[in-house]
């Protein structure tokens, strides 16, 4: 597979050879509360000694080592004490079941706690061991997604009936697919901030990074690898980071698509999850594999359903503007694609027009579109609610097709390509109180 190939340049000699800022920096905290020394001699390329077998790591590392080309990666060179292991991680995914009404919902039956102790019989690598520890003491927030991606995943990897290895391969896929955010600047990925297009690749890189750390570092079947791949692509080809689509997607990684913006949701929180949850998975069908959604919705009718007390909308207030917006930006592209339909720009504008007829025909299913019912949907305050899910949903499709279109137009055109579809992207990237 071509996306698998470009994906393994990371893990080449001009990668993990190459010390991470980001990823070294994440070790140097961890050191500051756990002990982690060289299991071995550390060499650059020329076969220099840097660091000594038994050198305890320190601030100091990274003044030694960085921007260095080693002879072997830094990761495997490095052994941390009294780290996570696959009886710890699963120990807290299962108390994490027993803490959590609506992850204990989606793991359902006994079947998927057995799935998860399973797990046990697979040891940590010294790097996996390195980085999942990290995350597990100053990542919070990502050590509780992968944990949650994990209790999700058996839920439905037992509800699908998947057979041993596809059922192990998922949950270790689920266990491990944020991996690559531990060589990504932070500044990235502070989810208090908004990136604007231009700067989403470096964490749509993420599940390269990811899909090369685990064929470099671990063990593991390559099938788990595949799936961390693709496990933001989506089906009608609005994911990343290769746009695939249909059958050239990993089958583990579509479900684990799904699972991982259920996971999302659930840690997110607040009134009105189930709905929440359905109306992300389905508003644009086309996106998600239907078996894995069946899954998330059968796993849902046991999660207790609270009202959504959020302040009621207008429907002529939102829709409107969003329909005219979507106009908009069609005429944008339209106008882009018949000035130039054969280079970069033309086949990228085309790919952005697909997509955006997946987000119109959603809404034209929802009967949101439909003028001619928008005063008595005033008048309903249960699709009052339903307006308030979906205008969000289409907003942040919108968005992450900014980011695609972008890193698309960046990827195989010029600087010139990239200052024509600009006007495009910026609206599409757009994020005004009618639309966000």
């Amino acid at each position: 597979m071509a996306s698998q190939t470009t994906a393994t340049s990371f893990g080449d000699d001009a990668g993990f050879h190459n010390v991470n800022p980001h990823c070294l920096g994440r070790i140097v905290e961890l050191a500051k509360t756990r002990q982690i020394v060289c299991a071995d001699d550390i060499h650059d390329e020329h076969g220099n000694k840097l660091l000594a077998r038994g050198y305890a790591v320190s601030p100091e590392l990274q003044e030694k080592l960085l921007r260095r080309k080693l002879k072997q990666p830094l990761e495997s060179s490095l052994t941390v004490s009294g780290g996570a292991t696959m009886e710890s991680i699963v120990a807290d995914a299962l108390t994490r079941i027993e803490e959590d009404a609506a992850l204990a919902a989606f793991a359902g039956s006994s079947l998927a706690r057995g799935l998860l102790r399973d797990l046990r019989k697979f040891p940590l690598t010294g790097p996996l061991k390195l980085l999942l520890t990290s995350a597990r003491e100053n990542r919070q927030a990502s050590y509780a997604h992968g944990l949650a991606a994990m209790i999700v995943s058996a839920g439905m990897a037992a509800r699908l009936g998947l057979g041993e290895p596809d059922a192990s391969n998922l949950i270790l896929a689920a266990m491990m697919h944020d991996v690559g955010e531990m060589y990504i600047n932070p500044e990235y990925l502070n989810s208090t901030q908004s990136l604007p297009p231009s700067a989403w690749k470096h964490v749509a890189s993420h599940p390269c990074v990811g899909y090369a750390f685990i064929r470099e570092f671990t063990t593991f079947p390559s099938a788990v690898a595949v799936c961390i791949l693709h496990h933001h692509e989506r089906l009608n080809g609005s994911g990343y980071p290769f746009r695939l689509r249909g059958e050239a997607l990993d089958r583990l990684g579509t479900l684990l698509a799904v699972a991982d913006v259920a996971t999302a949701l659930v840690l997110r929180g607040g009134q009105g999850l189930r709905r929440k949850i359905e109306v992300a998975l389905s508003i644009v069908p086309e996106e998600f594999d239907r078996g894995a959604v069946s899954s998330i919705n059968y796993a849902l009718r046991n999660i207790a359903e609270e009202s959504c007390n959020e302040s009621p909308c207008n429907c002529t207030g939102r829709v409107l503007p969003v329909l005219k917006h979507l106009g908009d930006v069609r005429t944008t592209a339209e106008a882009l694609l018949a000035a130039d339909r054969s280079g970069p720009v033309g086949s990228s504008v085309d790919y952005a027009l697909s997509i955006l007829e997946h987000i119109e025909k959603s809404l034209r299913a929802s009967g949101v579109s439909d003028l001619s019912q928008l005063d008595l949907m005033d008048q309903d305050t249960q699709v009052m609610g339903e307006i308030c899910l979906i205008i969000p949903e289409i907003a942040w499709r919108l968005r992450n097709l900014a980011r695609n279109l972008h890193m698309q137009v960046e990827t195989s055109g010029s600087v010139d390509d990239v200052a024509r579809t600009a006007g495009l992207i910026a609206l599409l990237d757009a994020s005004s109180p009618t639309v966000a």
